[in-house]
């Protein structure tokens, strides 16, 4: 499945993409939050979406698209974890995965106006693959980690590099300003994805490319 959630800042509904097109699910009566997720809310949705089909309505062309999943407890994230990154960075490959948040309250819809923080020079993207994970997780074993594994979206990560490299290493100030974190268009479920190790992934800013790579380049 394909989901997005549509409608303004703070009151999206649910949506699901079929065949190309999207529709309003809202009267599956449930958003697409961690409570959903954590009580199989997908194979209910699918379910749903069985004996429903049929009775959806379409969406508006031109809906505001939210974050394709309500905003959730962390976003956790892994820096210079592509190796071309680290090279163009002219730093070493990390040992060991470098781990910091994005605060939840720079999450945004996937097509949103970037708000550029005050004193800012060096507002920056990066193309990014966005794990959500499905249900609470614990010292959870590598073989194990999938099951964990709701879907896949995508996420421009926004960063202001002074902030982050040359204030002392503000990674949080660099990282969580307002509108930092849009996510999706789509939440893709990850029976959608054949192989999250081999997805090319690119980025243009004002048409011009500036990212092209692809996940099998992940460090981690």
């Amino acid at each position: 499945m394909k989901l997005f959630r549509f409608g303004e800042p703070g009151v999206e509904k649910p949506g699901i993409l079929l065949d190309g097109k999207m529709y309003n699910a809202s009267s599956f009566g449930e958003d697409y939050g961690e409570i959903f997720f954590e009580k199989d809310g997908l194979a209910r949705l699918q379910k749903w979406l069985d004996q429903n089909k049929s009775s959806l309505t379409l969406i508006k062309d031109g809906t505001r698209l939210g974050p394709c999943f309500q905003r959730p407890s962390k976003i956790i994230c892994v820096g210079l974890n592509y190796t071309k990154h680290a090279l163009e960075s002219k730093m070493p490959l990390p040992p060991e995965p470098i781990i910091f948040f994005k605060s939840t309250s720079a999450l945004c819809g996937p097509n949103d106006s970037l708000i550029i923080p005050k004193n800012s020079v060096k507002t920056d993207w990066e193309v990014e693959l966005a794990v959500v994970i499905g249900k609470k997780a614990s010292y959870v074993e590598e073989k194990d980690a999938l099951e964990y594994v709701a879907g896949y979206c995508l996420h421009n990560d926004y960063s202001e590099r002074e902030f982050q490299l040359e204030r002392n290493g503000q990674w949080v100030k660099g990282k969580s300003c307002d509108t930092f974190a849009p996510m999706g268009p789509y939440l893709v479920t990850k029976d959608e994805v054949a192989n999250y190790n081999n997805l090319h992934m690119w980025l243009k800013v004002n048409g011009k490319t500036m990212q092209d790579n692809n996940t099998d380049d992940m460090i981690f």
